[in-house]
């Protein structure tokens, strides 16, 4: 039924890797945590069997442009009964969205809305046969220190009582999945389906420019795109897309968290429709995002993990060709790293001084407290609880900045340090892998302020981690 299902509704012939199993496992009703690489067709685990079910599937996604994509893929379908439930949407077509559920098939929410009593309510009333997390591996990533909804998970699960639960994500190690596991399945019985997450068209490089911008402007006029470049600066992304459109002629754009909805929305559908050539994003952008023809994804400044890294980079190369991913990196550009753990250990400390934070009164701009506020009122843990939580966050912020360095001042196949931070053993030698097995040579050798003392390197960066953080 599934396969005659997959040519028949799908086009396609054949399963990728890991998708079958995944589709068989929750067609069997089980609880599932689906990790499987970027570009491997992860929505069709989903969609596919939602037509062989008679009810709701309900897919919490992280953010507005993946539910613009995954509603705009599904229309393009020809499927009419899906919807994305966010703040695109006015308060009137809200309430008409949550007292016509029975009439969609398939819903985007993110977990902000979905642990709004309304919509609990709204979901207690009708069968939802199918809850699918969509990249899931936010449950860790994102939770208590940023977007605390997701470490709420659990309990809008356990009021809205789907048949059966599908978790995916990209990257997930085995601390990651374990986590997983305990805030979202309740440690409960799951299948969980794993496949590689080694991506052997992308070649991996770090390269160490004098100066990022002529880097930039050196790979973007030899290498046709299009590409992304990642920053972690919302204003660096605008001053940078403006300084390469000036002096490329390439049309760029940018792409963050500040902009209007409206303005994401369009730059985001330029993007896709190969109206832009490059675009210089945050993190906001690209997380699920289909577009199969990027052929390069540079980072600007660091990525705030492996995992993120792995997510990131892994948006080139959907079409199967050949592509890469770049990190630029000088030395200090880890002082970012420091700022944001900084403010994570002033939250902490603030609150080890005020021993009931339920008392104080906070601004909007001090969004982050409120929502501990309601939480701690809400007994869904004790402030506590709360500064535990966050003392681990910290701890485990240092680590991924430790992972980070480690990996660009390694001398081994880069590859292979990727593999085995998830758990997994190199594949067979293969040729534009890295470049420390000789990549960069091929395509990058036009880069001529390249700046990369290995042997200062190597002696300096732990000691400069340890300054960083106060480690003696």
């Amino acid at each position: 039924m599934h396969k005659k299902m997959l040519n028949e509704r799908f086009g396609h012939q054949t399963f990728r890797p890991g998708q079958e199993e995944t589709i068989l496992s929750v067609l069997e009703s089980k609880n599932t945590l689906a990790i499987l690489p970027t570009a491997s067709g992860k929505s069709l685990t989903y969609q596919l069997p939602s037509y062989l079910f008679s009810g709701l599937t309900l897919i919490v996604s992280p953010l507005i442009s993946l539910m613009e994509d995954q509603v705009m893929q599904l229309r393009q379908q020809g499927e009419k009964r899906v919807v994305a439930y966010n703040s695109q949407l006015s308060i009137v077509e809200k309430k008409w969205v949550l007292n016509n559920l029975a009439s969609y098939k398939f819903i985007f929410i993110s977990p902000e809305a979905l642990n709004k009593d309304d919509v609990i309510k709204k979901l207690q009333a009708i069968n939802l046969s199918l809850l699918v997390v969509d990249e899931a591996h936010c449950i860790s990533q994102w939770g208590i220190d940023f977007r605390p909804e997701y470490e709420q998970l659990n309990v809008a699960v356990r009021k809205i009582k789907p048949v059966k639960i599908l978790a995916l994500t990209a990257t997930a190690n085995d601390e990651i999945t374990k986590d997983i596991e305990n805030k979202l399945f309740d440690n409960g019985e799951i299948a969980i389906i794993r496949e590689s997450v080694n991506r052997k068209n992308i070649a991996y490089l770090v390269e160490e420019p004098v100066n990022k911008i002529n880097y930039l402007v050196e790979l973007i006029d030899y290498h046709i795109g299009p590409g992304i470049i990642y920053f972690s600066s919302k204003k660096e992304a605008e001053r940078v897309a403006q300084e390469l459109s000036e002096k490329t002629g390439m049309r760029v754009s940018y792409y963050h968290g500040g902009q209007t909805a409206q303005e994401r929305s369009l730059i985001q559908q330029q993007f896709l429709k190969d109206e832009l050539d490059v675009l210089c994003a945050t993190s906001a952008f690209g997380m699920g995002v289909n577009k199969k023809n990027i052929r390069y994804v540079v980072h600007y400044h660091l990525p705030s993990s492996l995992e993120a890294y792995a997510q990131e980079s892994g948006r080139a190369g959907r079409d199967g060709k050949q592509s890469f991913s770049v990190i630029l990196y000088q030395p200090g550009d880890e002082r970012l790293y420091a700022f944001q753990t900084q403010e994570l250990s002033e939250a902490i400390e603030h609150l080890k001084i005020y021993p009931d934070i339920t008392k104080l009164s906070y601004d909007e701009e001090l969004e982050l407290y409120l929502k501990w506020q309601e939480s701690i009122v809400a007994k869904l843990f004790s402030q506590a609880e709360l500064t535990s939580q966050l003392e681990r966050k910290l701890e485990e912020k240092k680590l991924a900045l430790m992972n980070i360095l480690t990996y660009l001042h390694t001398k081994e196949c880069r590859r292979s340090f990727l593999l085995r931070h998830f758990q997994e053993k190199k594949q067979l030698k293969q040729e534009n892998c890295c470049d420390n097995c000789g990549f960069c040579d091929k395509m990058l050798d036009k880069s001529s302020d390249k700046n990369f003392d290995e042997d200062d390197q190597s002696l300096q960066w732990e000691q400069k981690l340890k300054n960083l953080f106060n480690i003696k």
